[in-house]
This record gives C-alpha cells, structure tokens and sequence, in this order.
C-alpha cells in the first residue's frame, strides 16, 4: 500500500460521490479532469521519489566500493614495505664449489680440517667433525643464517646450554634502546659503589679506577670488549636491575622451545633465541654500531676469530665452567650468523675455573669448518 494507490481509491470514492448525488455530465467530466491530473501528478511524484532513493542506493554502494579497493590497495602496499620480495635460493656449481675447495686447500691440509664442504650440507659437516674428534653431539648446539638468502642450519638448537657471559649482548641492546628513546644519556656519569657484584675484587678495582662512576660508553666497553661482570650490572641497574633486565630480553625474539630467552635462576638458554637476537642486531646496524664497535674489537685471536683472521668479525663470546660459547655475525662476501654453544670441551666440568686450552682450540676449529662451509656454498 502507498500514496499512489491511495490516489487511486480516492478517485473512485469521489465518481461514487458524484454519480450518487445524480450531478450533471459537466461536473463530472471537470471532477474527473482534476482527479486524473492529481493521479498523473501523483505518479510523477510518486517515481521521481524511486528514482532517487535508486540513485542514491547506487552512489552509496560506488563509494563503499571505492574505499574497499582503496583500503585493500593501502593493504597490498603496507605488505609489500613489510615484506620484500623473497631471495631465490641459487645454488653454486660444483664447478664453482671445486675452485674454493682448490683456494683453500692448503688451509684446510695445515688444520687438518678437510671434509667433503662441496657435497655435504652444514649439519652434516659439522658431524663428520664431531666424529673425528669424538665429540658428543650434545655437546655441541648451533644455529646458523645465511643473511643474503634466509637459509639456515641447526643442532640442538632448542637444547639448553649454559650462557656465560654472552648475555652481555642483548644486556647492551636494551641499554641502547633506552638511549634512543631519550631516557638515558651516554655523556652521564653514573654512580657503581653500590652496584651489585659477582667479584669483590674486580667490583673494587672498577670503583677505584673510575673515581666511583662510569659513563654508558664505558660500560659498554668494559662489558663488551673485555667481558667484565662489573659493568654488566652497572648497565642493568640503568634498566631497574639484571632481573628487570631479564624480563625484557624477549623483545629480540623468542625461542620455539620451552626455554623462550635466557634464565636468570640457572643461566641457560638456546640457540635458537640467540640467533634471533643477532638477526635483529644485523638488521638494526646504525642504531648499534658502537655495540658493533666493540664486540668487533672482543678477543682478537680468539674464539669465532682464532683461525679467521682476514674476515671482519662481530663477536660476543661467553665462557663460565663448563660453556665455551660464541655468537657472532661474520662479513664473508655473504654475511651469515651464528650462535654456537658448547659443554665439556676439552675435559671441562661444572666445577672448571679456568678455560680448557684443548676446549678453545676445539671452538676455534668448528668456527673454521662452519665458515669454510659458507665460502664453498655461499660465497
């Protein structure tokens, strides 16, 4: 029912009136002209309103349209930015493979350190070595990014291994995080005669050779560059403390295992959580170039830089007891990342105080066979 069928009823009801009231033919064709013309106009309006509400039905649901393709344009744009277009994987030819194995040859012969780098994957050369030395797989847990192409390795990467001191890394990051947000300042000097220690002799000697008080950079260096505990905790008590700062350490990743970071109650924590943590250290280099800077200049010589010595090589080592460990980003032709954690090197137990010669040599010569993969695959 609509106005237009009321017109209608009307018309009808009125000729009823008329003809009931026995009115002349005149009166009824003039009442019949007017009635008709309100009927005419009627219907006129009556479509007009049609059109309309149709049109602006239409426009409604062109605009929809239109910020629908707009919004899923932004989308495909945004995804794009996040996520660029992935690196084929392109493999060497054996050719290619054969020239690096004849380069390196004589290397390879003076270490001792020869296997099949052309044929077998990572994993398995690292296990030929393993077996030569009579090495225990679990002794050893690595995980290994080629940064040019997102290929990766892994043993034993969710096991948990002792830490040392390569928490000191991700311990630096979060300080300089805090830099960059304008909450703290590298000129200021911070007071350390009260800051909590693990050796009353070092933490004396940092008191009285810094007049009581360190700027970041030196806590950042010392910490670094040397591995002092001292200016590690000078650094947590910047963040609230080493507790507080080890709640935090998740914001560089977290490991697929159940031991997500690194554990304050016994030290341990994985592989697979500290090369997230150098993933994100590679991809954020001008924010950390002084951490760059330091870890670059930690123990020449030694640990991933023992037989690698005309590669530059960014490394936090860490030693406590039992661990020898190493994580390091290392500037081949092709950039790749490593974090290698071991246990009992070299006759070294949970009661060792100090770094077991043999256990050294034993990281230096997997960083070897691991770097020596990478030229004749990757480079």
């Amino acid at each position: 029912f609509c106005p237009l069928d009321l017109l209608f009823f009307s018309y009808f009801f009125i000729i009823l009136k008329i003809r009931r009231k026995n009115l002349s033919k005149k009166y009824i064709t003039i009442a019949v002209a007017v009635i008709s013309s309100l009927c005419l106009i009627g219907l006129f309006i009556f479509f007009a309103i049609e059109w309309k509400m149709a049109y602006e039905k239409q426009s409604r649901m062109n605009a929809e349209a239109t910020s629908s393709a707009s919004h899923q344009s932004q989308k495909e744009k945004e995804a794009a930015i996040e996520k660029p277009e992935e690196t084929k994987l392109v493999q060497k030819s054996p050719e290619e493979k054969q020239k690096v194995m004849e380069a390196d040859g004589p290397t390879m012969d003076a270490l001792g350190l020869r296997y099949d780098y052309a044929n077998l994957d990572l994993t398995q050369v690292v296990q030929a070595y393993l077996a030569e030395t009579g090495i225990e797989q679990s002794q050893i847990a690595f995980s290994y990014k080629d940064l040019t192409t997102g290929q990766t390795f892994a043993v034993n990467d969710t096991q948990p291994m002792t830490a040392g001191s390569t928490y000191k890394l991700p311990l630096n990051m979060l300080v300089v995080d805090e830099v960059a947000e304008g909450k703290l300042s590298m000129e200021e000097r911070f007071d350390i005669t009260q800051t909590h220690f693990e050796y009353q002799g070092e933490h004396d000697n940092y008191v009285a050779a810094f007049n009581g008080a360190m700027s970041i950079p030196d806590m950042q260096e010392y910490s670094l560059v040397y591995s002092e505990n001292t200016p590690a905790y000078a650094l947590a008590e910047r963040l609230g403390g080493m507790d507080k700062a080890y709640e935090m350490f998740s914001r560089y990743g977290q490991s697929k295992g159940d031991l997500k970071t690194i554990s304050r109650e016994n030290n341990k924590t994985t592989t697979d959580y500290y090369i997230q943590v150098l993933e994100y250290l590679s991809k954020n280099q001008e924010k950390y170039k002084d951490i760059l800077y330091y870890i670059g200049e930690s123990f020449p010589g030694e640990y991933y830089k023992r037989y690698l010595r005309d590669i530059t090589i960014y490394q936090k080592p860490g030693y406590v007891r039992e661990a020898l460990n190493v994580d390091a980003l290392v500037m081949e032709e092709k950039p790749y990342i490593v974090a290698l954690y071991t246990a009992y090197l070299g006759g070294s137990t949970e009661s060792s105080d100090e770094i077991s010669g043999l256990g050294i040599e034993q990281v230096g010569q997997l960083a070897y066979v691991i770097n020596e993969w990478h030229r004749v695959n990757k480079n």
